[in-house]
C-alpha cells in the first residue's frame, strides 16, 4: 500500500476553483487531461455512493473505471469529493481531492490517495515509487485554474508541500 499526501495554494477563491474537481467535465479535463467522458450510472441525493464511468485514453488506448463517491462535503470553505475505484484491473484507488478556502482569494487544494494493489508482489514495486507524477499534477492544476482565473495571464511561483517539507519550482 502506498499512500500519498500534498498541498498546493491556488491564488483563486474556493467557488472558482471547486468545478474543476467535481460536477463540469470540461473544466475536470483542464486538470485531468486524460478523461474522455463521464457517464452517471447511480446517482444518490447524497452524492455520497453515486457511481460514475469514467472513460480516459491511456496511450491509443481508451478504457473506463467505475469510480464511487465515497464522502462528498459542499460547504461555502470546505470542499471534498473522494473517489474509490480500480485502475487498470491491478490497483484499488482511494483518492480525495479537498479544497479549503484560505482567504476569499486563495485556496488550499490538499491531494490524498491510498494505493493498494490487487496482487501482493505489486508491492515490491511501490516501494520505489516517487511522488513526481503528483507534484506534477498538483502544480498542473494551479497552473490551469489560476490561468483560466486571472485574465491578464501574470505568472506566480508554484509551491507544493508535503508535511513539513517544500518543493519549490520556477516557471
Amino acid at each position: 500500500m502506498k499512500k500519498w499526501k500534498k498541498d498546493i495554494i491556488i491564488n483563486v477563491p474556493i467557488e472558482f476553483a471547486w468545478p474543476y474537481f467535481y460536477g463540469d467535465l470540461e473544466k475536470k479535463k483542464a486538470i485531468f487531461p486524460k478523461i474522455i467522458d463521464e457517464e452517471v450510472l447511480k446517482e444518490t441525493h447524497e452524492v455520497e455512493g453515486t457511481i460514475i464511468r469514467q472513460a480516459y485514453k491511456n496511450g491509443s488506448i481508451d478504457e473506463s473505471y467505475d469510480l464511487t463517491i465515497k464522502k462528498f462535503i459542499n460547504e461555502p470553505n470546505h470542499k471534498l469529493v473522494q473517489e474509490a475505484f480500480i485502475l487498470n484491473n491491478m490497483f484499488r484507488m482511494k483518492v480525495d481531492y479537498e479544497l479549503n478556502s484560505v482567504d476569499e482569494n486563495q485556496t488550499r487544494f490538499t491531494y490524498r490517495s491510498v494505493n493498494r494493489p490487487r496482487n501482493p508482489l505489486l508491492s515490491l514495486f511501490q516501494l520505489f515509487g516517487k511522488d513526481d507524477v503528483i507534484i506534477r499534477f498538483m502544480n498542473r492544476t494551479k497552473t490551469n485554474i489560476e490561468e483560466a482565473y486571472n485574465s491578464n495571464g501574470v505568472e506566480q511561483d508554484v509551491i507544493v508541500t508535503s508535511g513539513e517539507n517544500e518543493v519549490a519550482q520556477e516557471k
